[in-house]
Formats: C-alpha cells, sequence, structure tokens
C-alpha cells in the first residue's frame, strides 16, 4: 500500500519534469480550534478531504503560532466560494474547478495562494452492477456536480477513451446524494467520493470500478490540484497570518505526513468524528490520506515559479470552455498568486 514517502518520491520526478496530471462531504457545521485573544483569527472554510485537513491539523497541533482558525464545514466548492463572497469566512480549501468558473464571471477578485495537494489519483467512476467499461454509459444517467472537479474527472475519462461524443445524460447532484442516487437505481454510474465510496460497493453488491485516476497514464490523467483560496483584501488585510499558516502546511504539516504518517492518520479520525463524520477507521484513511501527492516547501515554491499550477489551470479552463461549461476563459494571472508562497 502506498504511503506518503512512497508517494513523494515517484512524484516528485514528475514534477521535476514540469507533467502534473475531491473533496469529502459533511453536513455544513462549525467548529473552532484554540483561541486566544491575542491571536490572529482566520475564518477558514473547509471540505472535509483529507488533504484540506492538514491545515485543521496546523491549528490542532499549534504549528501557526499567532493564529487561530475557525473552520466552517461545507459540502463542496461552491456554497464555499459563495461563503467567502458573503464575508462569513476569509479563505477557504477547494477543488481547483469552482473558482475558474467564479473567476471567469469575475464575481471577486479570488487568488489561489497555495497547493493542498493533487487529487488526480483519488477520482474514480463507480457504476452500477452488470456495467464493464466506459462504453457501456451510451444513453445512461450520470449522476455528477456540475462544474466540478468531479466533472471534469469525467470528462476527461471519456475523453481519454475517445467516448466525447457518446450520448449520456448528466444529473447535476452534490456528490453525497449522487452516491445514494446510485444505490436506490435512481442513476446508473456517478464519480463519487474518495472517502465514502467504498459505501457504494458495501450497499450495491456488483457495483464496477469504471475508470479510475490512480490507474490512467500520468500524462493522461487529469491534473486536480486542490487549493487553498481568498480574497486578495482578506489576503492583504491578513497577510502575515496566510504567511504563517501556508509556511506551516508546506513545512511542519507535509513533514508530519512523511515522517509521522501514523499519527497523522489518527489525527484525521479525529478531525472526521470532530467535523459529524461516521466514524472512519485507520484503515479507511490511510490510503486516501496517502493518495494526494503534497509539496513541502521547496516544492509548492517551484509549483509557483515554474508556472505549474497556472499550466495545470489553463488546461481545465479550456477543456471547461470547450465542453460550454463555461463561457470563456478566466483570468489565471491574477487567480494564480505567490505574495504567500513567495515569503514563506
Amino acid at each position: 500500500m502506498s504511503n506518503s514517502k512512497t508517494s513523494y518520491i515517484s512524484r516528485r520526478t514528475i514534477l521535476k519534469g514540469g507533467a502534473m496530471g475531491a473533496a469529502a462531504l459533511a453536513a455544513p457545521t462549525f467548529f473552532v480550534g484554540k483561541a486566544h485573544a491575542s491571536n490572529e483569527v482566520l475564518r477558514v472554510g473547509i471540505i472535509p478531504a483529507y488533504s484540506f485537513g492538514i491545515y485543521w491539523l496546523i491549528q490542532d497541533q499549534g504549528f501557526a503560532p499567532g493564529v487561530d482558525m475557525e473552520f466552517s464545514v461545507f459540502p463542496s466548492g461552491p456554497p464555499a466560494i459563495e461563503a467567502m463572497v458573503g464575508g462569513s469566512v476569509d479563505t477557504i480549501t477547494v477543488g481547483s474547478v469552482p473558482p475558474l468558473a467564479a473567476m471567469y464571471r469575475n464575481v471577486a477578485n479570488f487568488r489561489e495562494i497555495s497547493v493542498c495537494g493533487d487529487a488526480s489519483g483519488l477520482f474514480t467512476i463507480v457504476g452500477k452492477p452488470g456495467l464493464e467499461s466506459l462504453s457501456d454509459l451510451e444513453g445512461m444517467r450520470i449522476a455528477v456536480t456540475s462544474g466540478s472537479n468531479f466533472d471534469f474527472f469525467l470528462g476527461v475519462a471519456l475523453e481519454n477513451a475517445g467516448l466525447s461524443d457518446m450520448p449520456l445524460t448528466r444529473i447535476n447532484m452534490e456528490p453525497i446524494d449522487a452516491q445514494a442516487a446510485l444505490i436506490a437505481g435512481a442513476v446508473d454510474a456517478t464519480v463519487p467520493l474518495a472517502t465514502s465510496r467504498q459505501l457504494i460497493f458495501d450497499r450495491l453488491p456488483g457495483a464496477s470500478m469504471l475508470a479510475e485516476g490512480a490507474a490512467m497514464p500520468i500524462n493522461a490523467r487529469p491534473s486536480i490540484m486542490d487549493v487553498f483560496m481568498t480574497t486578495q483584501e482578506s489576503m492583504d488585510e491578513k497577510e502575515e497570518a496566510y504567511i504563517e499558516v501556508v509556511r506551516a502546511f508546506h513545512d511542519q504539516g507535509v513533514g508530519m505526513l512523511r515522517e509521522d504518517n501514523a499519527a497523522v492518520v489518527q489525527r484525521m479520525i479525529a478531525w472526521q468524528e470532530e467535523t459529524g463524520r461516521a466514524g472512519v477507521t485507520a484503515e479507511e484513511v490511510e490510503p486516501l490520506l496517502n493518495g494526494y501527492f503534497y509539496f513541502d516547501t521547496d516544492e509548492i515554491k517551484q509549483v509557483y515559479s515554474e508556472g505549474i499550477l497556472q499550466n495545470a489551470l489553463d488546461v481545465q479552463s479550456r477543456f471547461l470552455v470547450d465542453n460550454e461549461r463555461i463561457g470563456g476563459m478566466p483570468d489565471l494571472d491574477a487567480l494564480v498568486s505567490d505574495q504567500i508562497v513567495a515569503q514563506i
């Protein structure tokens, strides 16, 4: 089974070559870390995927002295973005697709200030019993969150299989609802949450794995980077706090992942329990936590200095435009900001 050290070695070679190819769901809730009156407070909107959980780990372990993070949990990217626009949170963790649509619409002065992890290996397409390949989806109903990383992965998987023009029906659902719809027989396939897809196989014997990001050749795999995002106004107002938490993520957070992985697994179990999800086990958490590629300080600087994030977003944006998910290219020069990464 993969661990973070193994993942680091194999993907670092890819990173040096410049070739870089989800989010979990919980009911919206609110919880706080260890607050101190004299500390700067960052209100963080978080989707409880494990790459995002490293920010909770920073608060839990006290890795960012002088900063307290207050966490609000969101089921997916669009409502988290809406909350940030509305001012109820300062910053969010989010998949890379929803910000592209929001940036195209000029909703706000959004900035992607760091990368939580490359999640491309965790995405899958799961079908009902009896399906054997993506071509079997012709004319069928696929539940997927429209304009999301899940939707992007589905499109790339179909394109790689030469099935871009195959007739099928996409039904817009949040991931947890899509999963339930597949189990109930209301749809024929879905792009599920990595953190809960096992439930499909447990409750729907014979369900089929139609595509796996981890099984795709790296040059064909879509790059799906989970990002840490804010607005220019918030970044300017709380710049020192952002520097501190981003530095802690790529230094102590990623360092703990690589050097004491079992301890991080245990803390992620505690985090999932705190967000109100059903209990999870180490055996369930470990492959999902370590299925991401995480960047240490030198690597995240390389991601920004060599335009790796911007290139990945460009590929996604062009795909979304070509498939009429968004009406035009977003301003990636403005969206990708190294204001924080350059100072860690």
